[in-house]
């Protein structure tokens, strides 16, 4: 499970950040910039983490520090068993070239180069043969939906097709962690989602975990879990699949009682989170939760009703076995 650093290191972290700070000198300022203000953060192996946070907040400088391409002025970057924050420049490019794919928003696809090509490059870096190579490259185009587009340059694709073939790329040398960058960014709603279905399909399929930087919500949903960076500063953590199920259940509470929202939320604080509970509960224990004992009885009478309903539904259905 992922979370921020307060506790002890879980055994599965593929990813630990310590009270990271990164600062930027200016020309003209004597003082430099923080990006980064002690952050602190946990991923597990096989997550699909989402990163959110308004412009400026630090999320490009943090996804740096997580793929290698800097290192912090201070605290800790682990990454895959490895501590990023004591290597040498030759050292964090080959952990890049073998650890990290990354997925950018705008692509980054060699425009005379085809599907194909632009898939295999990145094992060509690393001396996989080219038989290997061209087998590994149509394999991962099948494994995204465009085997009928192998041999297609980047202009002959549309935005999806492009992001497709861009994660196939980052794929390609079996990296541990997938780094995308608003990889929904140039895409429309409908299109975007699909890249966000096909990375959390491709994670489970490969195991590797995948970070994504989003300003999209509808993309955040489909993560594990969010994390909010504020100022450089990470300052929440959400079970996205939680929270996606407690706003299911104010939804149903709200459409089964008739009831507003502030209404549902002032039972939800009280302790008070299904029809049940509400049934069971006295005129007064309701009143006091929502300050107003008369709502509280015809809420708790609608509650008592329903209960009533799905007994005699349940026993209608035990009849019929």
């Amino acid at each position: 499970m992922s979370e921020t650093v307060n506790g002890p290191v879980a055994q599965g972290d593929i990813i630990v950040l310590e009270d990271v700070v990164k600062e930027f000198f200016v020309k003209g300022r004597s003082v430099p910039i923080r990006a980064l203000q002690g952050a602190s953060m946990r991923i597990s192996k096989g997550d699909m983490i989402a990163i959110k946070g308004p412009s400026g907040s630090g999320k490009t400088t943090l996804l740096q520090m997580l793929g290698a391409l800097d290192v912090p002025t201070s605290g800790t970057v682990k990454v895959a068993g490895k501590d990023l924050s004591n290597m040498k420049e030759r050292e964090l490019t080959a952990h890049r070239a073998r650890t990290i794919g990354f997925v950018f928003q705008t692509f980054n696809l060699i425009p005379n180069l085809s599907a194909l090509e632009n898939v295999e490059l990145p094992m060509e870096a690393l001396g996989v043969g080219k038989s290997e190579r061209r087998r590994r490259a149509f394999d991962l185009l099948k494994s995204v939906g465009m085997e009928d587009r192998i041999d297609h340059k980047p202009q002959k694709l549309s935005g999806g097709e492009q992001q497709r073939v861009a994660i196939a790329r980052a794929l390609s040398n079996r990296p541990e962690i997938i780094l995308a960058d608003e990889p929904t960014g140039s895409l429309d709603s409908k299109t975007g989602e699909s890249i966000m279905r096909l990375l959390d399909r491709l994670r489970h399929d490969t195991g590797a975990t995948v970070i994504v930087v989003t300003h999209s919500s509808g993309a955040a949903k489909i993560c594990d879990f969010a994390f909010t960076i504020k100022d450089g500063i990470i300052t929440s953590m959400a079970n996205v699949a939680q929270e996606s199920k407690l706003a299911d259940t104010k939804r149903t509470l709200k459409v089964d009682l008739a009831i507003s929202g502030k209404l549902v939320a002032k039972l939800f604080q009280a302790g008070y989170t299904d029809i049940e509970d509400i049934s069971l509960a006295s005129v007064d224990e309701i009143g006091n939760a929502l300050g107003n004992t008369n709502r509280a009885a015809k809420i708790i009478g609608k509650a008592k009703k329903l209960v009533e309903l799905r007994g005699d539904t349940v026993g209608d259905d035990d009849d019929e076995e």
